[in-house]
């Protein structure tokens, strides 16, 4: 019998057949330089096969062939020995059935836990505190807002209009404070399915997670009881919510962004943590923020340097420099692209209108320096060494190419110099 009809006659590929003959399990006669299959071969495929079913390895079931074919089972040492090896295989199998099923338990109580994980109601309806009040103001003249139509529960402002006398108007919605968004570029769009977190590359992933790390230390050295801290840009990324639960709990938190359902993801998504922190939640343009000038004591920058210069000639800081204070600081991370990469090229391709900087960490450093008198701390976290190929990811796995930076900074000098060029 040639090497397709026994192929077929078991249900299995030609390929496979000749992987059998290559490990032994298999010893066809040849004839002019092609296999031809006899009845005991179609008795040792019999047993491979059933020997496989029964989860032997490639090894032993050679080493049960080989039994076979040496004593054919003839006396009753050689069949013991047979069932002794077919019996501990059972005893292994059985033990591995009591190990699957106590996983197959602990996966049970695992969906059972997650799934009940997004079932939390906040306690009450969060809107904006109250004492985010004497931090408003029109940022068109500076004027105080007059407040109109609110309505307000306990200490938070749920609904209600603000308006200044210049004309400026502003609406809280749902607990968001919504005024206009600016000009949005036809590149840019609400990334409302978070496919910055969901498609990023694993090493990115720990990156990240060093950087939060690094960021929540220097952080942690600030006295921030009832200081400010924007952030601002959280399209791509969200410190804040990652992190909370390890934030300073008194300090005062603003987050921002211009599109409003980005805010309400992460409005939605915070309040489900549950905390007491104190946060306003802002949809606005960034330099259209209804906040006091000078009101800010820390920025966080995580990765939105790097998103304002995909639509601006410029970083996050010259869109947000009126609302931080002098003694200020900042904390953030900038990814960055090598000169003339494929990454870059990249980039432009799908931002053409991304500034000439952008994801330029030696231009950045120079910019830091420029605007801020301390800088306070800064690493290398690392290069992205392994690629994903997936193509909506494609910007940010590009072998070697990738890399990310943290930096700590103090002491805003109050506008952008012109000579870190």
């Amino acid at each position: 019998m040639r090497i397709g009809a026994f192929s077929k006659q078991f249900a299995i590929s030609p390929e496979t057949v000749r992987y059998y003959v290559n490990k032994g399990l298999l010893c066809p006669i040849i004839k002019n330089d092609r296999y031809d299959f006899k009845e005991n071969d179609k008795y040792d495929m019999q047993l491979l096969l059933r020997l496989k079913s029964f989860r032997f390895s490639i090894g032993e079931i050679h080493k049960l062939l080989s039994l076979r074919r040496l004593s054919n089972f003839d006396s009753q040492n050689e069949l013991d020995d047979y069932i002794d090896i077919l019996v501990e295989q059972k005893n292994k199998l059985q033990h591995e059935k009591r190990q699957l099923q106590g996983i197959i338990n602990s996966l049970q109580d695992e969906i059972g836990n997650s799934s009940g994980k997004h079932s939390f109601c906040a306690k009450r309806k969060n809107g904006v505190p109250l004492v985010f009040l004497q931090l408003l103001a029109c940022p068109v003249c500076g004027g105080s807002l007059r407040l109109n139509n609110c309505s307000i529960e306990k200490d938070q402002i749920l609904s209600g209009a603000l308006s200044c006398e210049c004309g400026f108007e502003a609406v809280i919605q749902n607990g968001i404070l919504i005024g206009p968004p600016g000009k949005i570029s036809k590149y840019d769009w609400p990334d409302v399915e978070r496919n910055c977190y969901r498609l990023m590359n694993p090493t990115l992933v720990s990156y990240m997670q060093k950087a939060y790390h690094w960021l929540l230390d220097r952080i942690g050295q600030c006295d921030m009881d009832g200081k400010v801290i924007l952030e601002d840009f959280v399209n791509n990324y969200c410190f804040c919510h990652a992190n909370f639960e390890y934030m300073p709990p008194k300090a005062l938190y603003i987050i921002s962004d211009k599109y409003p359902e980005i805010v309400t993801i992460y409005k939605g998504l915070v309040d489900k943590l549950g905390l007491e922190s104190k946060v306003l939640y802002i949809a606005a343009a960034s330099n259209m923020l209804p906040l006091k000038d000078g009101c800010v004591d820390m920025y966080i920058d995580f990765d939105s340097a790097n998103e304002y210069a995909l639509y601006h000639k410029g970083y996050s800081i010259d869109a947000l420099a009126r609302y931080l204070r002098r003694e200020s600081y900042a904390a953030g991370s900038f990814f960055s692209f090598k000169a003339n990469s494929s990454a870059k090229k990249e980039l432009y391709r799908q931002f053409p209108e991304s500034w000439e900087h952008s994801y330029d960490i030696a231009y950045f450093k120079r910019y830091l320096r420029s605007t801020w008198t301390n800088i306070i701390d800064e690493e290398s976290i690392g290069n992205v060494i392994d690629s994903n190929t997936d193509e909506k990811a494609k910007l940010y796995h590009i072998n070697g190419e990738v890399g990310m930076d943290v930096y700590f900074v103090s002491s805003f000098e109050g506008k952008v110099k012109e000579d870190y060029n």
